[in-house]
């Protein structure tokens, strides 16, 4: 999804570019509440659901306030994707959580790099 507009982020205004990121991770930090709520088991509901908000209020942020708290997100939920391989047991697919993690870490690169070179 952001992925493929990542080169949209190199000919739209900064801010727009902003903002169309903070609404994709947004969006993507609910996946794994949707796992969750497969699974069914409460507790992986909540610490899900807690660990979306979180991402969720640093879209805000970026979006608001500081805007390298969107990159900074990406590479803090591709993290949490590697968490899922041996701490946090879901029922997500093997491949998506390494696919995951290197897509979100090819975002933020991208937006480092797209808004680096921003007039």
């Amino acid at each position: 999804m952001s992925l493929g507009t990542l080169p949209l982020h190199f000919s739209l205004p900064e801010a727009a570019s902003i903002q169309v990121s903070a609404m994709f991770l947004s969006l993507i930090a609910g996946v794994y509440v949707g796992f969750a709520v497969q699974d069914g088991r409460s507790r992986l509901i909540a610490l899900e659901g807690c660990v979306a908000l979180l991402f969720v209020l640093a879209a805000g942020l970026g979006a608001l306030i500081w805007q390298w708290a969107i990159p900074l997100a990406y590479v803090f939920h591709g993290l949490w994707d590697w968490a899922h391989v041996q701490l946090v047991k879901t029922d997500a697919p093997r491949w998506y959580l390494p696919f995951c993690a290197a897509y979100d870490f090819a975002v933020a690169a991208g937006l480092i790099w797209a808004w680096s070179i921003h007039p």
